[in-house]
């Protein structure tokens, strides 16, 4: 596959495939990052950003900010993508934007456990 500046005289083929792995990329670290929240959530730790696992709030503050935002943009993402096939109104389809990044995630798991 071509590296750096090749990739823009890549054919159709080769940017779909390259969509398609950055989708999944995409999907996997959004359900990271719901995975960790939950996990955090549910350890009886109390909420993210109260100093969980001996971490400094400060820290654990810092860490949620950073995958909010990166959480956010996935899913901002995958909602601008559904937009091209629902014609409904962004504010209507983030909930079926969130289950297709889970299972985008899910069947990336799957892919690459084979």
């Amino acid at each position: 596959m071509a590296k750096g500046t090749e990739m823009l005289d890549a054919s159709g083929t080769q940017h779909l495939l390259l969509a398609e792995t950055l989708g999944l990329a995409m999907a996997r670290r959004a359900s990271d990052i719901l995975e960790r929240h939950r996990v955090a959530l549910t350890a009886g730790n109390g909420a993210i950003g109260s100093g969980a696992a001996g971490a400094a709030p400060e820290d654990d503050e810092d860490q949620f900010a950073c995958d909010n935002a990166i959480f956010t943009a996935v899913l901002d993402a995958a909602n601008e993508c559904l937009g091209r096939f629902d014609t409904r109104p962004a504010d209507d389809r983030w909930c079926d934007a969130l289950l297709q990044v889970i299972y985008l995630a899910q069947l990336s798991a799957l892919a690459g456990d084979l």
